[in-house]
């Protein structure tokens, strides 16, 4: 069932306008148009365009297997390039990442949510024979780490919104850490296909249902889906989902967004954070640029700061500077020159919750 909704929703990915939507999310969008349904089900998570951010430079097994000879070694020899032009100390900020989730009583949750042991991964650094991860797999990692040692949600029956969810890599170690949880992810249809492939792998006997048209839409309201394990649900039914759930008097446990507030344009920003489901939501739980737009380096077209996220009717439980990638210098270039550098501007972490 969950293939099927996976192969709808790529169709539908086919049409997604891009007209209105930053720069790097409409090339992203664009890019995946390209690709066919069954080169999907083979790269749905890692692709040309997005992939797990890469991993300390390691020679191992499962990767060599799981990535393919020659690709793997295509990409040993680009990262030993890279790493020979601009130092072999890019990935340690890896290490860091994982010190600090153990100063968050975190690293249980990665000993059982091992990167290798998650469906479509082809690249792991092995800490030991059954502990591995990767770059974007530690911030999973590290927010449901936060989320658990501030006692964000329970294991209850709880119901976490994430806007930006990806291939739910985020849904997959918050699924197996609480759970009884739910989740309803909200992105692009190319993206939430990614995630109907990766989450029925993960949770072969998980509810899941998409939301991409009027009928999946009214199916969720008419025949109790809100007890599904997984919702998908397209961009584009967002804010009709948004009205609906808040006029029959539901309300999130927990809204997550995870960097890509700051990269979107004023019209989508100001959507999500004046929508009723968020208005309405027990918790928020930010985390983004503190300049999302540096004068000095306008990385994004719109220009966002902390004080933006800040919602009325909500308090500031947790506020401060994040430990993801803290210590992360990127080669990128700037002022002509390409060579290592931090990033542009650090990032803040931002709990609230509703003022009762």
């Amino acid at each position: 069932m969950s293939i099927k909704i996976a192969k709808k929703l790529w169709q539908i990915s086919k049409n997604t306008s891009t007209y209105n939507l930053d720069k790097k999310h409409a090339y992203i969008v664009d890019s995946a148009k390209n690709f066919e349904f069954d080169k999907l089900l083979k790269s749905y998570r890692n692709w040309e365009n997005q992939n797990d951010a890469e991993a300390p430079l390691q020679f191992n097994f499962y990767s060599f297997k799981s990535f393919g000879y020659l690709n793997y070694l295509r990409y040993l020899l680009k990262v030993f390039k890279k790493n020979l032009i601009f130092g072999f100390n890019q990935k340690n900020f890896f290490f860091d990442d994982i010190q600090i989730i153990k100063l968050l009583n975190g690293f249980d949750i990665l000993e059982k949510c091992p990167v290798h042991k998650s469906p479509g991964n082809n690249i792991a650094y092995f800490l030991d024979k059954k502990i591995s991860a990767n770059v974007r797999w530690l911030r999973y990692i590290y927010f449901t780490s936060v989320i658990r040692k501030e006692n964000i949600i329970s294991n209850g029956n709880q119901t976490i919104l994430d806007i930006g969810s990806y291939y739910g890599g985020f849904q997959h170690v918050m699924k197996k850490t609480f759970p009884n949880s739910k989740h309803i992810c909200v992105d692009f249809p190319h993206q939430l296909s990614r995630s109907a492939i990766f989450l029925s792998k993960s949770f072969p006997k998980a509810k899941i249902h998409g939301i991409y048209d009027q009928e999946t839409f009214n199916n969720y309201f008419n025949f109790n889906y809100i007890n599904y394990d997984f919702i998908l649900l397209s961009i584009e039914y967002f804010n009709d989902f948004s009205e609906r759930y808040s006029s029959l008097n539901y309300k999130l446990d927990l809204l997550t967004n995870f960097y890509s507030f700051g990269e979107m344009t004023k019209n989508d920003f100001n959507l999500y954070l004046n929508s009723k489901i968020l208005k309405n939501s027990k918790k928020l739980y930010f985390c983004n640029r503190y300049d999302s737009s540096p004068f000095f380096e306008p990385t994004y077209s719109e220009k966002y700061s902390l004080l933006n996220y800040l919602v009325k009717g909500f308090k500031v439980i947790l506020n401060r500077q994040s430990g993801i990638h803290h210590y992360e210098t990127a080669v990128r270039t700037l002022f002509g020159k390409k060579r290592q550098r931090p990033l542009s501007s650090s990032y803040f972490e931002l709990i609230q919750n509703k003022d009762l």
